[in-house]
């Protein structure tokens, strides 16, 4: 998993790597993109552009990997404005300060000269399907916090539920169980305990969370604002609640095919390596918030609610993702919750045998 990991994203980024840059030249003092061609080899290759909409036609048609607006009022300001559809790295901004830097030693023009002394180049990064302006990375913060805090109520809690379903099966404790409750009615009371129980875990914990920025923001004077938008609050209450549902079945499934805890817990973290991949790649998401790699991640059960926490928080997420994200998130939680039931219901009586593959199918296609 580690391996396919790492050569997804370098795939990713060397794939991103050869697509040329477009550029709007209003201050007129670039070099011809073929004329820095010549100078620089090994660099990004840019296509010059008469106008914004030129060069914007072109990205929606992804000719190019993004653009960037060189404004009349350049050598005053130094602000250039870089547009994207969620597919640019922060290693274009170097890649478009060197192409500044070689234009203005070129001209030999003494007021360019000086610009090429003053090292105040300021690029916002700004997404098509964005409001505008440069993205804060402060922003999401408190959200990710918050997403973090989740994973770690859900694993915690259901390590309990593993040892709670292992133990009840091997010292029969089941069997007195099931003489009052159907299977199904069995499973749904474990994992809607489970999840009421890792709630107030969570409630505890950013109660406190938020009692700490309350001190701290009452006793330090310069201490940095996170502001928290409804939308974090929405996908937190409507992506976890599938995502507990999911793993606390997955979990009891678990429980029921094993006869030893220990099993249990090598196949535990298979799911919670699957969970954490956002971790992994929090800084893509961050500065590539609608790039294909982040939308397969937001459509994977496992990752959805930890990507789409952090990416309403830096872009605005399309309606059209955020729905097929949910229902299949949703979806892969029912079908976890039937396949706990489905197993719970042939092995709860089998002590000191663990359920096999094959039994597993069987009993899945009903032929058990």
């Amino acid at each position: 998993m580690i391996f396919a990991i790492g050569g997804g994203v370098v795939w990713f980024f060397t794939s991103q790597a050869d697509d040329p840059v477009g550029v709007v030249d209003q201050a007129g003092i670039l070099l011809e993109p073929a004329a820095y061609a010549a100078i620089d080899e090994d660099r990004t290759p840019f296509v010059m552009f008469d106008s914004e909409t030129a060069a914007r036609d072109a990205l929606m048609q992804e000719d190019i990997q993004a653009y960037f607006i060189l404004p009349a009022d350049y050598l005053q300001t130094g602000h250039v404005t870089l547009y994207h559809n969620g597919n640019a790295f922060n290693e274009i901004a170097g890649t478009i300060a060197d192409y500044l830097r070689t234009s203005l030693l070129a001209s030999g023009d003494p007021v360019l000269m000086k610009r090429f002394g003053n090292d105040n180049l300021n690029i916002a990064f700004q997404s098509l399907d964005e409001s505008g302006g440069q993205r804060s990375e402060l922003g999401f913060v408190l959200s990710f916090v918050v997403g973090f805090i989740f994973l770690i109520a859900i694993f915690a809690t259901s390590g309990n539920l593993l040892q709670a379903i292992v133990d009840e099966k091997e010292n029969r404790t089941m069997e007195i169980l099931i003489t009052s409750l159907k299977p199904t009615e069995l499973m749904m009371g474990k994992v809607i305990g489970l999840v009421f129980l890792g709630f107030i875990q969570i409630a505890v914990w950013l109660g406190l969370v938020a009692l700490g920025l309350a001190i701290a923001r009452a006793n330090i004077s310069d201490f940095p604002s996170f502001v928290v938008g409804p939308s974090a609050y929405f996908v937190a209450a409507a992506w976890f609640v599938p995502f507990y549902l999911m793993v606390a079945s997955l979990i009891s499934a678990i429980g029921v095919s094993i006869t030893a805890v220990a099993e249990g817990q090598q196949m535990v973290s298979i799911v919670s390596i699957l969970s954490m991949l956002p971790l992994y790649f929090t800084w893509i998401i961050i500065e590539n918030p609608n790039s294909t790699f982040t939308l397969v991640l937001s459509l994977i059960p496992f990752s959805s609610p930890l990507t789409m926490l952090t990416r309403t928080q830096v872009t605005t997420v399309p309606i059209w993702q955020m729905i097929l994200s949910w229902l299949i998130l949703a979806g892969t939680a029912v079908l976890a919750l039937y396949l706990a039931s489905r197993l719970l219901q042939f092995g709860m009586l089998r002590y000191g045998k663990k359920l096999t593959w094959r039994e597993i199918r069987q009993q899945l296609r009903g032929n058990a």
